[in-house]
């Protein structure tokens, strides 16, 4: 009789990647994947802790979970960066840290105690786990810049590719498996290859994926530092205007101000991430532009603060991912003189309400209009569809899980700052 296995991931895309892989190689081996925890023989929590907040979670959960008696395997970035805050815990627990996942089968079949080490050498296995019509792939993970705020470094320290050929092999075989949404993702994504080809590699594993024989998927790319993307824009933007791409990118500035992005590390001012937003902007119409930004990174006084501020609401960006800067262990910016909390909490409010101000500006614009959707999810209440613009708006629409996967023209009702509402006239 096969162990059944219930796994819980938190954090970034590439540890829902990495989630991926966990029961890509369980159900390869026999295991069964269960919904709820009280159904499993061994319990895997995928950890993240890029915020204190989020470490707190994480303890918490791990207590909760703890008291069911059941085998606990930790995984994820906690696994490597706290393993003495989770024996605190749960002593008996089995310890795998991020670059082992590919090892589950041997952590799970581990006594208690024990800890699966890194294999910084090369990517294992691929995921092949479809999400309704999507599917996360991790292309690479780690990176190879310093940032001063970055705890993810500690966990993750080594870029690592996985070659394109590969990537190619298994986008087929989801292809096959019914996927339509394909989301290449990464730490960071800019850097993909440079650890295998001495270069970057992206624009080329890109075009590989677009010439596969089909029209039939669209692809969504992952997050892209700005000090490297600079360097093969061109080739980004003749990706993007491809009708399998969707017209999105992520572009992180973490802030407006550049004393403050000198104190982060990050290589890159303001002006430069400006020029590249209005440079896609002028080649690729209607594109979507998303950030992120920290509040209150050591160094952010007022006008600094007021700095990203403006950044946002002059330059109409159209989502922005906003955290207040959280110490962590191990990073440079956690030993810096600190904005006090009351202060971080004001600033976050403060850029939420300018942010929902803009956004919602934007997504008004598009009321009326009758627009063509990538049917690739359904809502948190279960009833409902989400299509996906060609510029990645989604839109919760009228229809439910009858039309998951399927593309056809909507007409928009209504706008949120963060969606937009409709209803499917036609499907095609």
């Amino acid at each position: 009789m096969s162990k059944k296995v219930y796994i819980e991931v938190y954090g970034c895309t590439l540890n829902r990647a990495d989630a991926a892989t966990i029961k890509t190689a369980l159900l390869c081996n026999g295991y069964e994947i269960v919904d709820v925890p009280t159904n499993a023989d061994v319990i895997i929590l995928n950890t993240c802790v890029v915020r204190y907040d989020t470490e707190v979670r994480m303890i918490k959960r791990l207590e909760s979970l703890s008291r069911l008696g059941k085998k606990i395997v930790v995984a994820g970035c906690m696994a490597r960066v706290m393993p003495a805050s989770i024996r605190r815990v749960c002593p008996q627990s089995v310890l795998m840290t991020p670059q082992s996942v590919h090892r589950v089968v041997e952590a799970i079949e581990a006594p208690p105690q024990s800890i699966v080490s890194d294999d910084f050498k090369s990517f294992h296995i691929m995921p092949k786990i479809i999400e309704g019509v999507k599917v996360s792939i991790p292309v690479a993970e780690g990176c190879i810049d310093e940032c001063s705020f970055c705890v993810v470094k500690v966990a993750r320290p080594h870029l690592r590719s996985a070659p394109i050929e590969k990537v190619v092999t298994t986008i087929k075989e989801v292809l096959s498996m019914g996927a339509v949404e394909i989301e290449i993702t990464a730490q960071d994504l800019s850097v993909y290859g440079i650890d295998l080809y001495g270069s970057y590699a992206l624009p080329k594993l890109l075009q590989a994926i677009l010439e596969i024989d089909s029209d039939d998927f669209i692809v969504r790319l992952g997050q892209l530092n700005p000090k490297h993307t600079v360097n093969y824009l061109d080739d980004i933007i003749r990706i993007l205007r491809d009708p399998r791409v969707y017209k999105h990118l992520h572009i992180p500035v973490q802030s407006g101000n550049n004393a403050v992005l000198r104190t982060m590390n990050r290589g890159y001012n303001v002006e430069q991430f400006l020029d590249i937003i209005r440079e896609v902007r002028n080649k690729v119409e209607g594109v979507h532009i998303a950030t992120d930004i920290i509040v209150g990174h050591p160094g952010e006084d007022e006008q600094a603060f007021l700095d990203s501020v403006e950044l946002i609401s002059e330059n109409y960006i159209d989502r922005v991912h906003i955290a207040r800067f959280s110490q962590r262990p191990y990073t440079k910016s956690a030993l810096m003189p600190q904005v006090p909390d009351p202060i971080k909490k004001l600033r976050s409010s403060y850029m939420e309400k300018v942010y929902e101000a803009v956004a919602l500006e934007l997504n008004r614009e598009y009321i009326g209009s009758i627009a063509k959707v990538w049917i690739t999810e359904i809502d948190a209440s279960g009833n409902k569809a989400v299509g996906r613009l060609y510029n990645y708006r989604p839109v919760v629409l009228e229809q439910g899980v009858e039309v998951l996967g399927k593309r056809g023209y909507a007409i928009i009702t209504d706008a949120t700052f963060f969606d937009l509402r409709g209803s499917i006239q036609t499907i095609l």
